[in-house]
């Protein structure tokens, strides 16, 4: 779903999402239809199906809850691990934004432990905690390496975010007990492994 107040956009925006056919041919079948349409553009087959958009439009009854409940869960993670700021980074928020929470994205101090990531990973792992890295740089991917040349060491700041980050448990499911434990996990990983 994209939302704009920018008319134009908005239009480009229905353009591209169905190969790029002009919104006229959607009607080729109604009365008054034509066959008849034109690709305007390259577009992408990026239109829901009717069940689909059935039950995206019901989720919008859930949003505002859905939300509120992953800022709660990130507050409490931020709050958390203020404490440990020496060996942790919680995301920041610029002033005037407001974050979804899609993603919980901790940054490790690598500095400051005694593990890399991966190893902070697999501690969390054995304690029952499922993690994940969002995202691994393009340039390192095969596609883009192989297309491109791409090596590792080209885009040092992109390299350096992807070794410290791992994203932690976030939805809107998690217990009061499940975020609890999640936190201290971590501590207790960030702790043990501390410099």
């Amino acid at each position: 779903m994209a939302l704009t107040d920018d008319g134009e956009l908005a239009k480009r925006l229905e353009l591209l999402r169905l190969h790029g056919i002009s919104r006229d041919a959607w009607n080729r079948y109604g009365e008054g239809g034509s066959w008849a349409y034109e690709v305007e553009t390259a577009g992408y087959k990026a239109n829901l199906t009717d069940p689909q958009a059935a039950l995206g439009l019901s989720q919008l009854a859930r949003e505002p809850a859905m939300r509120a409940r992953r800022t709660a869960i990130a507050a409490a993670y931020t709050a958390a691990f203020a404490a440990l700021a020496d060996l942790l980074e919680p995301p920041a928020m610029a002033p005037g934004v407001t974050s979804a929470w899609h993603l919980y994205p901790l940054r490790l101090r690598p500095e400051a432990l005694r593990i890399g990531r991966d190893a902070f990973i697999q501690e969390l792992d054995r304690y029952g905690v499922r993690t994940s890295v969002h995202f691994i740089p393009l340039h390192l991917q095969p596609h883009f390496r192989d297309r491109f040349g791409f090596v590792p060491g080209d885009f040092p700041v992109a390299e350096d975010a992807y070794h410290r980050l791992i994203s932690l448990p976030i939805y809107p499911a998690m217990s009061d007990e499940d975020v609890r434990f999640v936190i201290e996990c971590v501590e207790h990983v960030a702790r043990s492994n501390a410099r």
